[in-house]
C-alpha cells in the first residue's frame, strides 16, 4: 500500500457510515468470519457473474467473496450519500454497459474538505483482520455537463482509525465523459469488527457531477497479494503506463526545443577563409537546469574537501536550492550557514533558486517564533505557549521579510519562490485576515488561492528584486497524482498571480508508486500550466515508497525526465536531495547510505551526460565553415590554423550561434 496515499488523508473524519446496506453479502444474514474464501461464488446477477469471470479467468486471481450483497443493485443501495452540499438521483444507464444500477451525485456548493461530501457504505456482516486484502470496484463517469473537472477519491478505514486509508491505488481519480471501470486494491493494517469499517468515495472537490455504478466489494483474505491486484482504470490509461510511441514523440520535441545550430567560421590572419582547419566543439554545461536540494548545514559544517557529498553535488548538477536555510526562521537564526552554503555553490558556477520567502508551515520550523505567536498558534517545541492573534503584526513582518532576504542576496539568487504551498499552508493568509492559523479555524470570506495579500507579496517582491530575477510559486500534488482538485486550485492561483509579476510555476514531484503518471499524462499536466504564459520548474523530485523496486523507480525516472526535458516550457529539473541519510524520507533518488549508486542515477547520467551531451569534431569546408547541431548550453570551440590552436567559449542558445575564430 502506498504510504503517501494513507498519509494524505491524515486528520480526515469519516464521512458517515451510520446506515449499512440491506444486502446480505451472499450469506444468510449472519456475520461472516474473516478468512480466505475457498472458491469463487456462484451468483445470479449478470454483472457480478461477468466480474467473477474477469477476475478469475482473465486475471487469474484466487477466489474472492462479495461483500455488501451478491448483486449490484443491493450493493449500490448499501451506500448512503452524506453532506449538505450534495444530492443524488437515479440514472438509466441503457444497454451499452454491463451493469444496470447507477446514481448521479451532484455537488451543489463548494465545501471546505473533500470528505464533506461522501458516498459511504459500512460493511455490516464481516470483519477484517490485519493483512486482509480486498478489492473495490466501481464504474465512474464525469458527464460533460459537470461544472468543474469531476473528481472522486476511494477510501477504506474504520471508526478507530479515521485518519487512515487502506486503499493503495491513486488517491484521486478524474473520470472522463464515458463510463470507465476502476479497481481499488485494499489491504488492512489493523483488525476491525463488522459494522465498524467501511468503504466510501470522497466527492467534495467543488461544484461537480459524478456518476457511479457497477459497484462491488470483494474480500480475498490472504488468497491474493495486494500487489497482484488490478489498480486504477481498467483501460490502463493511468498509473504511469506509457501509451503509444511516447519516446519517439519526446525525442522529436527534444530536437526541436533543446538543440540549435552551431556554426564555426575560421579565417587566417588576413581574414581569408581557411579550408580544412580542424575544429572541435566540446559542451561544457547545459542551458537547462539540472539540480538538487542541498543540506546547507551538512555542506558547511559536516563535510570537507573530497567528501562524496560535495564531490557528487559538484559533478552532477549546474543548479541548486537550499532545502531549508533560505526559509524564514532558518535564515534569520542561521544566516551564516545559509550564506556559507550559498557562497560555496556560487563559487562552483552553479545558479541558485531561493526557497522560500514565505512558507506558513509552523511544524516545519519555517516561521520565526514571534510570527507564530501573532498567528495565534501554540508551538510548545519552540517556546510559543502564549499565542495572541495579531493580524497587523503578521502582515508587517511578512511585508518586511520579502524585500529583506531578496535584497540580501541581490543578483546571486536567480529566482525566488515568494510563497510556498499556499493551497495547503494558508496560515499567514488566515492570520492576516483575522483567523487563527490553526486547522480548526477556517476563512469564510477570503479564498487563500486568490487572497489580495498574496498578490501584495508578489508585488512587493517585484519591487525588491533586481532586474531579471524570476519570481515563482511552488506546491505539491500539482503534477504527481493526478490530484485534479489541487490542480484546479493551483491553476486558479497561477491565473491570479500572473497579474502580480509571476514568472514561473514550480511543481513539487514527490512520487509514490501509486502516484506515477504516463508520459501522456505528464505532458497534459505541463501543458495546462504552460498555457498561462509562464515558465515551468520541476522543483522537488523524488520517489519514496517502501514497496517500490529500485529498478522500477529507474524506469519511471527515465520516462519522467525525458518527458519533462522535452517540454518547451520547462527550464529546470531538481531532485530533492541525492543521499538517503540527508533526505526527508530517507529515500533519495541516487545514493544509499554507503554511497552505493541506485539505478536511477545510471539513467540520469546516461541522459544528461551522454544522450543530451554534444562532442563534435571535423574540418571546415571551402567557405571556412564547420556546422553542427548541439544541445543548448556552454561550449568550448577550438580551431587549428597553421598549427596554432584558437579557443573560444560560446553560448549556444535559441536561434543558433555563429562563432568566428582567427589567429590574433
Amino acid at each position: 500500500m502506498s504510504a503517501l496515499a494513507a498519509a494524505g488523508l491524515a486528520g480526515c473524519p469519516a464521512g458517515g457510515g451510520d446506515d449499512g446496506g440491506d444486502g446480505d453479502g451472499g450469506s444468510d444474514g449472519g456475520t461472516v468470519e474473516a478468512g480466505a474464501p475457498s472458491e469463487w461464488p456462484s451468483v445470479d446477477d449478470d454483472y457480478y457473474s461477468g466480474l467473477v469471470s474477469t477476475l478469475s479467468e482473465e486475471m487469474g486471481l484466487a477466489p474472492g467473496r462479495f461483500l455488501y450483497a451478491d448483486n449490484e443493485a443491493d450493493a449500490l443501495s448499501a451506500y448512503t450519500l452524506s453532506g449538505d452540499a450534495a444530492e443524488q438521483s437515479e440514472l438509466d444507464v441503457g444497454d451499452d454497459v454491463p451493469f444496470a444500477s447507477a446514481l448521479r451525485v451532484d455537488v451543489t456548493a463548494e465545501t471546505e474538505n473533500s470528505w464533506d461530501v461522501t458516498f459511504n457504505g459500512t460493511v455490516e456482516d464481516q470483519g477484517v483482520v490485519q493483512g486482509d486484502v480486498l478489492l473495490g470496484v466501481a464504474y465512474l463517469r464525469g458527464p460533460e455537463e459537470s461544472e468543474s473537472t469531476p473528481t472522486a477519491q476511494y477510501v477504506s478505514k474504520d471508526e478507530d482509525n479515521q485518519s487512515t486509508n487502506m486503499v493503495g491505488s491513486q488517491p484521486q481519480v478524474a473520470p472522463g465523459p464515458e463510463w470507465e471501470r476502476y479497481y481499488f486494491p485494499i489491504q488492512f493494517d489493523y483488525t476491525s469488527e463488522s459494522g465498524t469499517w467501511w468503504t466510501e468515495m470522497f466527492m467534495g472537490f467543488g461544484v461537480q457531477t459524478v456518476d457511479v455504478g457497477g459497484v462491488a466489494l470483494l474480500y480475498f483474505g490472504d488468497n491474493v497479494a495486494v500487489e497482484d491486484m488490478p489498480s486504477g482504470p481498467a483501460s490502463g490509461g493511468g498509473g504511469g503506463t506509457p501509451t503509444g510511441d511516447w519516446e519517439a514523440a519526446a525525442e522529436e520535441r527534444i530536437q526541436e526545443h533543446r538543440t540549435a545550430d552551431l556554426t564555426v567560421d575560421v579565417t587566417d590572419g588576413d581574414g581569408n577563409a581557411v579550408e580544412g582547419a580542424d575544429v572541435t566543439v566540446a559542451m561544457q554545461e547545459h542551458e537547462f537546469g539540472f539540480g538538487t536540494a542541498i543540506g546547507a548545514d551538512y555542506l558547511v559544517n559536516e563535510t570537507e574537501e573530497g567528501d562524496p557529498y560535495r564531490e557528487n553535488v559538484s559533478d552532477l548538477f549546474n543548479t541548486t536550492v537550499l532545502g531549508n536555510h533560505h526559509k524564514w526562521r532558518f535564515w534569520e537564526e542561521n544566516e551564516e550557514i545559509a550564506d556559507g552554503a550559498t557562497e560555496w555553490l556560487l563559487d562552483r558556477g552553479m545558479t541558485m533558486r531561493g526557497h522560500v520567502c514565505l512558507w506558513a508551515a509552523v511544524d516545519s520550523w519555517a516561521v520565526p517564533p514571534d510570527v507564530v505567536r501573532a498567528m495565534g498558534v501554540e508551538w510548545e517545541d519552540n517556546g510559543v505557549t502564549d499565542p495572541e492573534l495579531d493580524p497587523e503584526y503578521v502582515r508587517r513582518r511578512t511585508m518586511e521579510h520579502i524585500p529583506a532576504i531578496i535584497d540580501h542576496y541581490g543578483e546571486d539568487i536567480d529566482e525566488w519562490e515568494v510563497a510556498n504551498e499556499v493551497i495547503h499552508q494558508p496560515g499567514f493568509i488566515k492570520a492576516i485576515n483575522g483567523v487563527p492559523a490553526t486547522e480548526d479555524a477556517a476563512l469564510e470570506d477570503v479564498d487563500p488561492v486568490e487572497a489580495p495579500v498574496l498578490g501584495e507579496w508578489y508585488d512587493t517582491a517585484r519591487e525588491a528584486a533586481p532586474d531579471g530575477i524570476s519570481l515563482a510559486m511552488n506546491d505539491y500534488n500539482t503534477l504527481a497524482g493526478p490530484y485534479p482538485a489541487t490542480r484546479n486550485q493551483y491553476e486558479r492561483q497561477v491565473e491570479f498571480l500572473t497579474d502580480h509579476s509571476l514568472d514561473a510555476v514550480g511543481m513539487q514531484c514527490h512520487f509514490s508508486e501509486s502516484e506515477t503518471l504516463s508520459p501522456v499524462e505528464i505532458v497534459e499536466g505541463l501543458d495546462r500550466y504552460a498555457s498561462h504564459d509562464v515558465r515551468l520548474r520541476v522543483t522537488e523530485f523524488d520517489m519514496a515508497d517502501e514497496g517500490w523496486a529500485e529498478e522500477d523507480k529507474a524506469e519511471f525516472f527515465y520516462q519522467f525526465l525525458k518527458t519533462v526535458f522535452s517540454h518547451p516550457a520547462v527550464d529546470d529539473f531538481v531532485v530533492w536531495g541525492i543521499w538517503d541519510p540527508n533526505h526527508w524520507q530517507d529515500d533519495a533518488p541516487f545514493f544509499t547510505e554507503d554511497w552505493s549508486e541506485k539505478p536511477a542515477l545510471d539513467e540520469y547520467r546516461s541522459l544528461v551526460f551522454d544522450e543530451w551531451w554534444t562532442e563534435e569534431s571535423g574540418s571546415t569546408d571551402g567557405d571556412g565553415a564547420f556546422a553542427t547541431t548541439g544541445f543548448k548550453g556552454e561550449y568550448e570551440v577550438t580551431a587549428t590554423v597553421d598549427g596554432e590552436e584558437i579557443t573560444e567559449t560560446v553560448e549556444l542558445s535559441e536561434g543558433g550561434t555563429t562563432v568566428e575564430l582567427s589567429p590574433a
